[in-house]
């Protein structure tokens, strides 16, 4: 077999790195591609022998094996041109073939493999290309899309109204098939649809009453059947956190702030719900830390039916600013507390 220099056809030194190599392929490919050279034979020629060379190229085993063996490289591997480009259009397009002798090939959705390369380079829509001799064109049948079967949204929502549930009317952004072109991207010519440029899908938006059941958490998809053309919206709900409430499970935390004369000779407070006030009692010597439950006041359950409960977690808070009376007092309680032989403290 003929030995070809894959560093010259690339355009890079031997010692060229990955990224230079990618590079060289993308700018040389895009120069050399059938799409831009229609009826050029030296082209697809030059294209062939481009992709060739970057196979090796960008494999590590087999650049090893070429920079080591030189024109008997190939002897490890593939055994002629033939069935490289069998094996390349056999990966990159879908399972079809390609047959020198008979100077014909197909390849199903080749421009995938260069959107994945150049991005959108060839502007228009995936194409399935079949090769006649040396004359590319794209068979309208085979590249219909279809519409997705389901639109993703998302929804922002208080902590009260996952708490209450609540109906949102929501702005949907979303995508159907070109009606112009029935999503082939190309029109009857031949030639890119100009209402969606070549992507075969217009751009949507619509409103959308949606309503969200109580008890609903942060990252909670809901589905709403048959709204968008009888396709499903999945609606991923965003619960905003609130200042003084957090959820742990289906139950309900709050943490009450109590002063050390409260704790110590216990009160009733009224204590914030997500249902309204309630008063609590806080017996006396209550510790800091302690937590109280409100049974039923916590979010509903989803499958067995009830509710969650509060938690009411207390947080003993130390007075500041002092009067000159009230620190004396609290001197007085410290020495009575050091003098009574039945006091219970945990010393560290």
């Amino acid at each position: 077999m003929e030995f070809k220099d894959y560093y010259q056809i690339l355009g890079v030194p031997r010692g060229a790195d990955e990224k230079e190599i990618k590079k060289a392929y993308r700018r040389l490919a895009r120069q050399y591609h059938p799409d831009l050279n229609p009826d050029n034979k030296e082209a697809e020629k030059k294209f062939k022998e481009i992709n060739e060379a970057y196979e090796v190229l960008s494999d590590p085993e087999k650049r090893k094996r070429y920079d080591e063996l030189g024109s008997a490289w190939n002897n490890y591997g593939r055994q002629n041109t033939d069935e490289f480009w069998s094996d390349f259009y056999r990966r990159y397009g879908g399972g079809s073939t390609y047959t020198t002798q008979e100077e014909e090939f197909e390849v199903g959705d080749f421009s995938d493999f260069f959107k994945t390369i150049f991005g959108d380079l060839l502007g228009g829509p995936r194409q399935s290309y079949q090769r006649r001799g040396s004359r590319f064109h794209t068979p309208q049948q085979e590249i219909r899309r279809e519409a997705p079967a389901e639109v993703q949204s998302e929804v922002e929502i208080s902590f009260e109204e996952s708490f209450k549930g609540t109906d949102r009317v929501i702005q949907v952004e979303y995508e159907e098939l070109c009606p112009n072109c029935g999503g082939r991207g190309i029109n009857g010519a031949g030639k890119i649809c100009q209402k969606c440029g070549g992507s075969g899908r217009e751009k949507k938006s619509r409103k959308v009453n949606v309503s969200i059941p109580p008890g609903v958490s942060d990252g909670t998809k809901l589905r709403v059947p048959q709204v968008l053309g009888g396709r499903d919206l999945y609606l991923k709900v965003r619960v905003k956190p609130h200042p003084f409430f957090r959820r742990e499970g289906d139950n309900v935390v709050l943490e009450l702030p109590v002063t050390i004369y409260e704790a110590t000779l216990g009160t009733e407070l009224e204590v914030p719900t997500l249902e309204g006030k309630v008063k609590m009692k806080i017996p006396p010597e209550t510790q800091n830390g302690t937590v109280f439950r409100l049974r039923g006041l916590g979010f509903p359950h989803s499958k067995e039916g009830g509710k969650g409960d509060q938690l009411v977690k207390v947080k003993v808070v130390v007075p500041r600013g002092l009067t000159d009376r009230e620190k004396k007092l609290l001197e007085e309680l410290a020495s009575l507390r050091r003098d009574n032989p039945r006091q219970h403290l945990v010393r560290i």
